[in-house]
């Protein structure tokens, strides 16, 4: 009786809130997810990309529900870059069941999707710490879909709770109201025994998610590291330079500003591993990765008494500026998608326990300097697979190692990769190490910035003030701001004598930087604010140029926070404090600079070296 009166409500509700979207405002809760029964959106397409492989991923048709639910209103103050626990529960399907796809979003509080410019969702990580250590989904502004294919799905118990880590990133300096979303097709315990659902278990790879070396810091609650202009190697296909962590070192720093394994510190690292153990033994059936702007690829390979043999690549698919339909755009912003792969595609691989699993991230290097850049795959294992043939043994069966992507993807126009015929079964196998994208080009990721026509403001020739310190305070750079150098000049500072920046904001929890800008992206740093303007220069692998300076992020944080400033007994010296609000350099050539925060990079500045 108490279920059916559920039911009632839960269906009243229903006409209501359909009733209210057809409005502009809020993500309101889901009482649909309550329990099951309740009339609720059907479980389709809505990408061109999904539309291709709905048939194959999802023929559940009645029996799954497309639930939507969102953690909000969220009130993400000036400039904020905090990473943050929900404290508290967030929404769920509250009857068990099976997840079998899950796609996550951001909006404003008027129901619009804001402008990756303005703000943007650095990362989310969904946790079901009742079931799983590591995060069972994760997603950053590329916002890649995750559909398991036909057969599996991730179970959720009626007590699972859920939980949110979230870096929501406002540039600007007025407050903002958002919330996250989460779309979940779901389908009820009952159905899925019937449709022969099996449960998949996450695998959480990071390249960043436990110390890679001796002596490496551990950076388990905010896994980020550089890859500065310079570093690496010559990537044979793309033809431009990229490095690949924590196989290479890729910076002259880490994102904290101290000299690390890998990030200044060459060690040999075959990259970040992850022992599989007998719960996680079995067959992986799905996986997806992410990255940041800069990212090319994430490349994971199986790793047996030594031996390591590739099994994945996960690409970033940069959209065309002149054509957003079309692949093949910089690889300079947010604008760009994520490949998956999973059975519906031949991509089945067995794991023991033992295994090892091995994940590497490659990034450009050419054209800028990426600062706490991420490189995590998540992927699925079916302890037991009942469906189909089972998947390769990389080690033990006859298997072709192919680079190709599958013939049954769906390829992005503007892009022309090798094929290849996947064979999972018979005495001559193939397994394809590449995907599909889930989506193409997404609006909010539209506005690049950059100098019009080419060309950038010139800045004034007048001299200013010599000076030895320069501060940021109330979202601007004070005598060497840009939009104060016109009156007062372009402050002076000595060749060889120590200069000084220094962060008031930080006593109001807002962080800043001191970043030289990359002149690769126009002249200097005056053009318009976008996703893919300005660009940090800075870190040369020579290391004997002052003058390529990145200040990191000045402010005070704990050890889940980008903050340079971390507080004492969380695993950073306690001198930090004294670093938090201020950076210090020695100028070593003359010429004049422009510089930005990576923060908020509509903060630009800019000061002269002379005798």
């Amino acid at each position: 009786m108490r279920v059916r009166l559920w039911a009632v409500v839960c269906g009243a509700l229903a006409v209501l809130l359909q009733a209210a979207g057809a409005q502009a405002g809020p993500p309101l809760p889901e009482p649909r997810g309550l329990v099951p029964g309740v009339a609720a959106d059907p479980c389709t397409p809505d990408t061109p990309y999904q539309a291709h492989v709905w048939d194959r991923l999802e023929p559940y048709g009645a029996h799954c529900r497309r639930l939507h639910f969102s953690v909000g209103p969220l009130h993400i103050r000036p400039g904020q870059m905090d990473a943050t626990l929900q404290p508290v529960t967030v929404e769920k399907p509250l009857y068990p069941g099976y997840v079998v796809r899950f796609r996550p979003g951001l909006v404003s509080a008027d129901g619009s999707v804001p402008d990756i410019a303005q703000v943007h969702l650095h990362h989310a990580a969904w946790l079901q710490p009742s079931s799983y250590r590591y995060p069972f989904f994760a997603a950053g502004e590329e916002k890649t879909v995750i559909d398991l294919p036909a057969g599996y799905g991730m179970h959720v118990g009626t007590n699972d709770v859920w939980m949110l880590l979230y870096m929501i990133h406002n540039q600007t300096p007025e407050p903002r109201v958002v919330y996250v979303t989460y779309d979940v097709d779901y389908v009820a315990d009952a159905d899925a025994e019937a449709l022969g659902i099996v449960p998949v278990k996450p695998i959480w790879l990071d390249v960043q998610h436990r110390p890679i070396a001796p002596g490496a810091p551990d950076r388990f609650a905010y896994p980020v590291f550089n890859v500065q202009r310079g570093f690496g190697h010559l990537d044979p296909a793309l033809h431009r330079r990229v490095c690949t962590w924590p196989r290479e070192n890729c910076a002259r720093f880490d994102s904290f500003g101290y000299v690390t394994p890998q990030q200044g510190a060459p060690v040999a690292v075959p990259g970040a591993d992850r022992e599989v153990t007998p719960d996680l033994a079995g067959t992986l059936v799905a996986m997806g990765g992410h990255l940041h702007p800069g990212g090319v690829r994430d490349e994971v390979s199986l790793v047996r008494t030594n031996v390591e043999r590739p099994i994945y690549v996960s690409e970033a698919v940069p959209w065309s500026r002149a054509d957003p339909d079309t692949a093949g755009g910089p690889r300079n912003s947010w604008d760009f998608a994520m490949t998956v792969s999973n059975a519906a595609l031949g991509w089945k691989v067995r794991i023991r326990p033992g295994d090892v699993l091995r994940i590497n991230a490659t990034y450009e290097s050419d054209s800028a300097s990426w600062y706490e850049d991420m490189g995590i795959v998540v992927a699925w294992v079916a302890p037991l697979d009942p469906h189909g043939d089972p998947g390769v043994d990389v080690f033990n069966d006859p298997v072709t190692l192919d680079p190709g992507v599958p013939v049954s993807a769906l390829v992005p126009a503007g892009s022309a990769p090798a094929t290849c015929v996947p064979r999972l079964g018979g005495a001559h196998r193939r397994l394809c190490l590449r995907g599909e994208v889930t989506h193409g080009h997404l609006a909010e990721a539209s506005n690049f910035g950059g100098c019009t026509a080419g060309a950038c403001g010139a800045l004034p020739a007048k001299p200013g003030p010599l000076v030895s310190d320069l501060v940021a305070a109330g979202f601007n750079y004070g005598a060497a701001d840009i939009l104060a150098v016109g009156a007062a000049g372009i402050p002076r500072v000595r060749l060889d004598q120590p200069m000084h920046f220094w962060n008031s904001d930080a006593a109001v929890d807002i962080w800043h930087t001191f970043t030289l800008c990359s002149e690769t992206a126009g002249v200097g740093c005056t053009g318009k604010t976008g996703i893919a303007y300005p660009l940090a220069d800075g870190g040369r692998p020579s290391g004997d140029d002052a003058m390529d300076f990145d200040s990191t992020e000045l402010g005070f944080g704990m050890s889940f926070s980008s903050a340079r400033g971390q507080i004492p007994g969380m695993g950073f010296p306690a001198e930090t404090l004294q670093q938090a609000t201020s950076f210090t350099f020695t100028p070593n050539r003359t010429g004049t600079f422009q510089f930005f925060c990576r923060v908020h990079p509509a903060m630009r500045g800019v000061f002269e070296v002379v005798p």
